[in-house]
């Protein structure tokens, strides 16, 4: 869920929010002045995101998103019961 809050809020409830935080992947934009300033999130959320960062900022990797997108489209796709047998995989 997310949820914005003043500053003040933030400091006074620092424990709860990083519970919630690391619990419910609850989200925080904490305001000064009104005026959105800072975002708390989980670590395990965080590196989700610069992992995407880092595929998204990849061209060759871009571009194997999309093929693999349109073949999907396309239906040709493999079961993963069929990939499990060609190899023998259990």
């Amino acid at each position: 869920m997310n949820k914005t809050i003043p500053l003040a809020e933030a400091k006074n409830n620092l424990s709860a929010i990083v519970r919630d935080v690391e619990e419910k992947y609850d989200r925080f934009t904490i305001t000064k002045n009104g005026v959105s300033e800072a975002v708390i999130i989980s670590c395990y959320e965080f590196e989700g995101l610069l992992e995407t960062l880092d595929i998204l900022s990849n061209k060759e990797e871009r571009e194997a998103i999309a093929r693999a997108k349109d073949q999907v489209g396309k239906g040709k796709t493999i079961s993963l019961n069929a990939i499990k047998k060609k190899y023998n995989l259990t």
